[in-house]
């Protein structure tokens, strides 16, 4: 199997009893979704092993002001080894890859430590609300196709495919399947009165829109829980309806499709262009607003008042 690239589109083609034939995009997503699972589970697994050993924690702070571990760094070299290969590779601790992300159509996306502060604070315990681990995507011609995640407290696969919705697996202690593939449906809720909502606060505005929201009781509950694929995990699941950030670094936009296929609206740009996820193309800043399906239109109601004074 090679990869050959043509007018800027990835093609592959398949070696099968002597005959060639380019892959299906069903085939493509099929093929790269077990690769994605596969590298995040190897490196969940490490995660689990060092928190378990009593390994030391080097911390760095990076010009972002943003954490990296070591642990981080083992992770990503455990899922670009298992994905080196087949297609490009855009990977949060390599800053040298970040720029494939404006040169090409169709790569993988790494965020070896999805969460980095909330595994700092709570390495080591099992359970819980706070989430943390690795995440890694799969954009296909510009378009967010796949994305996996795995939630280190809770020994829990998120995996997302566009267009086939959104599972989760469950492994037990030993690693053995406890729960397989899942599929989650976001429960619905039309009355954002009755929505809880996770929200990230960042120097771009999310304040302002919080603050309003709770100012006119706009919704039951606003906080917050581990890093921005945990949220996303938790909406999938229907522990929250809403989810709010406005810093979204592509590594980390891949966790939206884990909400998006489970049946929620994602909207990006909602201060501004207010674009749906299948319209979007990756940016080097990602704002997203997440919302139960049928609801935009009184939120972005809600956001044109503030807007308005």
């Amino acid at each position: 199997m090679e990869v050959i690239r043509r007018h800027d589109t990835v093609q592959r083609t398949f070696y099968a009893a002597g005959m060639n034939r380019e892959l299906s995009r069903q085939e493509i997503l099929k093929q790269v979704s077990a690769q994605i699972r596969e590298a995040v589970v190897e490196a969940a697994r490490y995660l689990d092993r060092a928190s378990r050993s009593g390994e030391g924690l080097r911390v760095e702070v990076k010009a972002d002001n943003t954490l990296v571990m070591n642990l981080d760094l083992e992770s990503q070299r455990i899922i670009i080894n298992r994905l080196t290969g087949s297609y490009p590779i855009v990977a949060e601790e390599d800053s040298a890859s970040h720029d494939r992300i404006s040169s090409t159509n169709t790569y993988f996306l790494i965020d070896p430590l999805d969460g980095t502060t909330s595994c700092k604070r709570f390495l080591g315990q099992r359970g819980g609300h706070v989430g943390y681990g690795p995440l890694v995507g799969f954009v296909l011609e510009g378009e967010l196709a796949v994305a996996a995640f795995y939630s280190i407290p809770h020994r829990q696969l998120f995996t997302a495919v566009k267009g086939q919705g959104t599972f989760v697996t469950t492994f037990g202690e030993d690693w053995a399947v406890v729960e397989s593939e899942r599929k989650l449906i976001a429960p619905a809720c039309t009355d954002m009165k009755q929505a809880g909502m996770l929200f990230f606060i960042s120097p771009y505005g999310e304040a302002p829109v919080v603050e309003f929201l709770r100012r006119h009781h706009a919704v039951e509950n606003i906080y917050r829980f581990g890093g921005f694929a945990s949220d996303c995990a938790r909406l999938a699941q229907g522990y929250e309806q809403i989810q709010l950030q406005f810093v979204v670094k592509p590594w980390d936009f891949s966790a939206v499709l884990l909400s998006a296929e489970a049946g929620c609206e994602v909207f990006c740009d909602p201060l501004g262009r207010r674009t749906p996820l299948n319209d979007w193309r990756l940016e080097s800043n990602n704002p997203i607003v997440t919302l139960p399906a049928g609801t935009s239109g009184a939120f972005f109601e809600l956001l044109d008042r503030m807007k308005q004074g």
